[in-house]
């Protein structure tokens, strides 16, 4: 979520005026040399305008604080970056590209006292929009709450008013940090929808963070994968699944509590309330099969609702970073 803004789709070879945001070697730590954690160790990132980037890694990788550089709310101490052709140090430059900079963070104080409508209003006025509230409203499903004050919202609702505050000035850029983290699945797809449409009619930038592996599959062009400060991996998310899991995934209903010899071949079982299922990870999907068959005939299992599909990008991400995506 967001405190209240205050106005005023990458290749290094390209011009930089065809990028919304461009760093080069940022750098950021915290304490002292005694007790220094360092948060960014040599980030490059190149943002064209209008793509949709995602920036994925572990609680504490750096991803929160690389955004806060960006926004120009956190000093970096090394390397450069520009947004919108500015330089984020430049305060006065800052100030003046904010007008065309949507911003949606995890922790805010929205104003508790305004009704989401009045809140939306002032922001827009702010800005000097055109937008439509009410349109807005509707789209992310908050018809219902437009005259409630926000204090009295939900944590989900609030975010969707926070993700509001950031697309109603009509931005070219969007920061948004996890801004689907406490929405049902209904509301996420709402978001999405919205993010999409400034997107496709307002040709807008975007730069996500998040832990929803749906969320960076469907919005983002490219993703940059961070660890310990560093980024380990980027690229569309065909392209990490391809360079990275380029396997597939044969599974199947299990019939029993054990699992028959496989060969070479790595079998695991899930157990999801009362049904079991069989994940087969290979890269050789033929002669899996073909020893699945084998199997199935000799008696030793069923192939019950088998299905082939790609490794995802959560198979990515565990192995390259060796953590779940909350990890």
């Amino acid at each position: 979520m967001t405190a209240l803004n205050t106005p005023e789709r990458a290749a290094p070879a390209r011009p930089a005026a065809d990028h919304a945001i461009v760093a080069r070697g940022l750098r950021k730590h915290y304490g002292t040399d005694h007790k220094r954690i360092d948060a960014l160790l040599g980030v490059d990132l190149h943002v064209r305008r209008g793509e949709v980037v995602g920036v994925l890694g572990p609680n504490g990788a750096g991803k929160t604080t690389l955004i806060e550089i960006l926004e120009g709310i956190r000093p970096h101490d090394g390397g450069s970056a520009r947004v919108l052709s500015v330089p984020v140090q430049d305060a006065a430059g800052m100030k003046r590209a904010r007008r065309h900079i949507g911003i949606a963070s995890q922790q805010s104080a929205l104003p508790p006292l305004l009704t989401v409508r009045e809140l939306l209003t002032l922001q827009r006025t702010l800005f000097g929009s055109a937008v439509d509230v009410g349109a807005l409203i509707d789209e992310l499903g908050l018809a219902d709450k437009a005259r409630e004050r926000v204090g009295n919202l939900s944590g989900g609702q609030q975010q969707r008013v926070a993700v509001a505050l950031a697309l109603v000035g009509d931005p070219q850029l969007l920061f948004l940090d996890e801004p689907t983290s406490q929405l049902d699945p209904q509301a996420r797809r709402a978001v999405w929808a919205v993010l999409e449409r400034q997107r496709d009619t307002r040709n807008a930038t975007v730069l996500l963070t998040t832990h929803q592996m749906e969320e960076a599959q469907r919005l983002c062009d490219r993703i940059l994968v961070i660890d310990h400060g560093r980024v380990i991996a980027e690229g569309s998310p065909g392209e990490l699944v391809e360079a990275h899991c380029p396997g597939r995934v044969i599974s199947f209903k299990a019939d029993g509590e054990t699992l028959p010899d496989l060969g070479g071949f790595t079998a695991v079982l899930h157990t999801a309330g009362a049904e079991r299922s069989v994940r087969v990870e290979v890269d050789d999907v033929p002669a899996a099969l073909g020893l699945l068959v084998d199997r199935q005939r000799a008696g030793q299992l069923t192939l019950d609702g088998l299905r082939i599909e790609r490794r995802t990008l959560e198979d990515v991400f565990l192995k390259l970073t060796g953590r779940q995506i909350r990890g």
